[in-house]
């Protein structure tokens, strides 16, 4: 990464552009350094049931990706950074009590707090920033900075638990809590409220007509159908890569060092390529080939070698991280492009909200694939290759007409 460049990119950003792309950082950084221990720590110190692990991890998705319209919508009609702040004192309780509490109810209460903070301050905080940015091209790279400073995050987070829980869980809960808090105050003090936000009112009708109306919206619906192609990709990481390690007996380090591929190259890798997409590749011909790359990168799970049988894996991670930084970014940016600035935050929180969608009833389904014991492992993973042909195809071509 160029760090003149990276340099210049930041000077041009507005003070609250960069409190967002801060925002990226911090979010993953607390996030990462508790949910990857929050199951262990549930089965192995406070005694659950791998069901009972289950219903609290599931809840926190379904409260997060089922609430993410919600949360958008509320932006629209209170403001953007009203719905930041309050995602962030949400937050906190909900890490407080995941790092806390030793019975069921209340950790339900944890997980379902900690997801329904992300549903609010998510939507808001993307539609705050697509604010800062009105044209297409600043927008791609402020959006590729978020994703830069969220990959930072992720990379930091995991290893700033693993030094909180070889102390106390407590300890990764309060952490976590603490630096959200930390969040709230930076913002509460320094992101703009954004005077010229068009809020909705209830003059313009009522808020499930607005939803109805995106529903209706053909261009949108079109486009976040094939970018769910990305979302069902991309929660594999925690469906179908376990599931292969397992069953080729390959340690569990495996899976440890295909995060850290992906996230070092996404922090070497990701402001340069978006460069590049930029200047000469085009935003169609990215979203498409880096879904094509990220599906295809399940191919090599095909080869099953006794020499260096984890490289496989590594080079699998280099290929979705490629196709990832390829398309991620422009997704994010490229909503703005189906609807009115007062319209932002509910047209994010839909655009999450389907994605997450996609992504739970795609693993319902890979979930009993991966189950199934005579079907060949090999056709899940040619399958994989074949929805990222298909969905790469169809939002090139999306994307290149609606430009």
């Amino acid at each position: 990464m160029n760090a003149n460049h990276f340099l210049a990119d930041w000077r041009a950003l507005s003070a609250a552009s960069r409190v967002l792309v801060i925002n990226g950082f911090t979010f993953n950084l607390g996030f990462y350094m508790l949910l990857p221990y929050l199951a262990d720590h549930l089965q192995r110190n406070l005694g659950l049931s791998p069901w009972h692990v289950g219903i609290v991890i599931g809840l926190r998705v379904l409260s997060q990706q089922g609430l993410f319209l919600v949360g958008g919508t509320l932006g629209d009609y209170l403001g953007y950074k009203k719905l930041i702040l309050l995602g962030c004192l949400v937050r906190v309780a909900g890490f407080g009590l995941l790092g806390f509490a030793a019975n069921f109810p209340l950790l339900l209460l944890g997980a379902f707090l900690t997801g329904f903070a992300g549903a609010l301050f998510t939507p808001s905080s993307n539609a705050y920033l697509a604010h800062e940015a009105p044209d297409q091209i600043r927008r791609d790279r402020i959006f590729a900075m978020q994703n830069w400073t969220s990959e930072s995050g992720m990379f930091l987070g995991p290893l700033l638990g693993i030094m909180l829980v070889a102390i106390d869980f407590m300890w990764v809960g309060f952490g976590a809590a603490l630096l959200f808090f930390s969040l709230f105050l930076i913002q509460w003090r320094f992101l703009p409220e954004l005077a010229d936000q068009e809020k909705r009112n209830r003059s313009e009708g009522a808020f499930w007509q607005h939803w109805l109306d995106m529903l209706q919206n053909t261009a949108f619906i079109k486009f976040i159908a094939c970018a769910c192609a990305f979302h069902l990709f991309f929660h594999q990481l925690y469906l179908a890569l376990p599931n292969e390690v397992e069953t080729r007996e390959l340690d569990s380090s495996v899976i440890t060092w295909v995060f850290m591929t992906s996230s070092i190259l996404g922090i070497c890798f990701q402001l340069p390529i978006s460069r590049l997409v930029s200047r000469t590749i085009g935003s169609a011909k990215a979203m498409g080939s880096g879904l094509v790359l990220m599906g295809s990168s399940y191919l090599l799970f095909l080869p099953n070698t006794t020499i260096l049988p984890g490289a496989n894996f590594i080079l699998y991670a280099a290929v979705f991280s490629v196709g990832s930084m390829l398309v991620l970014p422009l997704l994010g940016s490229y909503v703005p492009k189906f609807c009115s600035t007062s319209e932002l935050g509910s047209y994010y929180g839909m655009y999450s909200c389907v994605g997450g969608l996609a992504a739970f009833i795609g693993n319902v389904l890979i979930g009993m694939l991966l189950s199934w014991s005579s079907l060949p492992r090999e056709l899940i993973w040619i399958g994989f290759a074949m929805v990222g042909l298909i969905a790469g195809y169809r939002l090139y071509s999306h994307v290149k007409n609606i430009a």
